[in-house]
């Protein structure tokens, strides 16, 4: 029974390891391309930075009959689109939309305005001017998949600049929301899409796509399983019985397995497959926001604002509710940022705006924890965009000891993390990432070490989907030799004397 059982695992090691095998070669080689090249995105930062100021002068004209004025408005931002005042809209049960401030008219975007937006963004997109060489209308494609469903349908314009660069503009509020290069879209194909299996056709079936991610990396898991325990079990007397390339497929294994093993798993646990680690959080953002402004204060407050000096080059104004008052976050043509109140006046929420924030989510739980972090820790530290430093942190008193983390500056709520989400962190961030600390995290030294284990891992999967190959086909030609001797040594068939 035992010798069954070993021979039983070798075979299906064997044999996952060249189908297996090579989708984990491809997922070091990507995984080694996606340390330097990310999937496209266009961060708030960049698209800030390709804004027009506002044009107050031709600010603000609503008209008539557009919204009731007790109308919810869940996010209101006012930027320059076209050349005039335009605010995006957003409300509950409703697509986005834009209005035109200087006319007072709802506007749509079709393909001429996307061709339009494109070409006056275009200068401070890639630094130059540029022609149209393509234009189309999207639902999605392979850079916008599994994103942007808000914006759809998308207007993909492609420019004729050396870098070849493709921007994206929502159909629904006029946004730049996208732009890729050549040299990104030619870097995906060997790094993102291969690592995530993120290919169009199947990542648009997300269920299908998340069981395939899933059972993969299951897949995955157990054969580097196996892999660890005949390695463990064949190193004899501390020394390896193979000879040739199974020896160093045997040495990177002992040395590089158990490395390979938590990639594999943190790999999976990033799915969260079947609800595992998934945040039990909803509704913390709009605890803290309190009831949205209506249209009327929106429209109110839109009058008080333009006639403010201070706000004369700002590019971006977002609304920012806090306890059911209406703010903006203004960001400026220099890139700077403020609060202003509904009239425009500065106004930094106090610490008693984010102590009663702070009250507003601990509800009767009760607060174990709160003040003003000036630099990172374990769960809020420099990996995402909107990364603020000081960060007011609040710790609530109940079983998983909740944080939550505020920018000081707005009173917004920027992460959320309870047990799952702190198990998470440790199982995924640490074991795949591997930014266990800062220290960890600083580069050069966070490229080396996960460079060399890279190469460790690939190493292991390379040499054995190989070894299964030449192992595979040896037997193949074994079996047709027999089956040949077996032919040739079966006596020839007598044939009856005819009558």
């Amino acid at each position: 029974m035992a010798n069954g059982l070993w021979r039983a695992l070798v075979i299906l090691h064997r044999y996952l390891g060249i189908a297996v095998g090579l989708l984990m070669a491809v997922w070091f080689v990507s995984g080694i391309v996606m340390m330097y090249v990310g999937f496209p995105r266009l961060t708030e930062t960049e698209r800030v930075r390709a804004l027009a100021p506002v044009p107050w002068q031709a600010c603000c004209r609503f008209g008539e009959g557009l919204l009731p004025d007790d109308q919810p408005i869940v996010r209101a931002q006012l930027e320059s689109h076209l050349g005039e005042p335009a605010l995006r809209l957003r409300r509950v049960g409703a697509r986005d939309g834009l209005l035109d401030l200087g006319r007072g008219v709802s506007v749509a975007i079709d393909g001429e305005a996307a061709r339009r937006v494109v070409l006056m963004t275009a200068p401070r997109i890639i630094g130059r001017e540029a022609n149209v060489v393509a234009q189309e209308e999207i639902t999605t494609d392979q850079w916008s998949v599994g994103r942007y469903v808000r914006e759809r349908p998308l207007h993909r314009v492609d420019l004729d600049d050396p870098d070849r660069t493709s921007v994206y503009v929502a159909g629904t509020t006029g946004q730049v929301v996208l732009t890729t290069t050549a040299s990104q879209r030619f870097w995906n194909w060997l790094g993102t899409i291969p690592h995530w299996l993120y290919f169009t056709s199947l990542r648009n079936d997300v269920a299908l796509w998340s069981q395939v991610v899933i059972w993969t990396s299951i897949v995955g898991t157990f054969l580097t399983v196996v892999g660890i325990v005949l390695g463990v079990i064949q190193f004899r007397r501390g020394r390896s019985p193979y000879r040739g390339l199974f020896y160093w497929h045997h040495l990177t294994g002992l040395v590089f397995g158990v490395v390979t093993l938590t990639w594999v798993v943190s790999g999976l646990v990033s799915m969260n497959p079947w609800g595992f680690l998934e945040s039990r959080g909803s509704g913390e953002a709009a605890l803290i926001q309190g009831a949205p402004p209506s249209w009327g204060e929106i429209k109110a407050s839109l009058a008080a604002l333009r006639a403010q000096p201070a706000l004369k080059d700002a590019v971006s104004l977002t609304s920012a509710p806090l306890a059911g008052r209406l703010h903006w976050m203004v960001t400026h043509q220099d890139g700077r940022s403020e609060r202003v109140d509904a009239q425009g006046h500065t106004a930094a929420p106090s610490s008693g705006d984010l102590t009663d924030a702070a009250a507003r989510l601990a509800g009767a739980l009760g607060i174990a924890e709160q003040g003003l972090l000036a630099e990172e820790d374990a769960y809020y530290f420099n990996r995402r965009d909107g990364f603020v430093l000081p960060v007011y942190r609040v710790i609530l008193n109940d079983a998983e000891r909740t944080r939550y983390y505020l920018d000081p500056g707005s009173g917004a709520l920027l992460q959320r993390a309870d047990a799952n989400g702190r198990w998470h962190r440790w199982l995924f961030g640490g074991l795949h990432r591997l930014d266990f600390t800062a220290v960890m995290r600083t580069r050069p030294l966070w490229d080396v070490l996960v460079l060399a284990l890279m190469l460790g891992g690939l190493v292991i999967s390379v040499t054995g989907c190989y070894l299964g190959v030449r192992r595979v086909r040896a037997d193949l030609r074994g079996l047709f030799r027999r089956q040949g001797q077996v032919a040739t040594s079966r006596p020839p068939e007598r044939i009856a004397p005819s009558t």
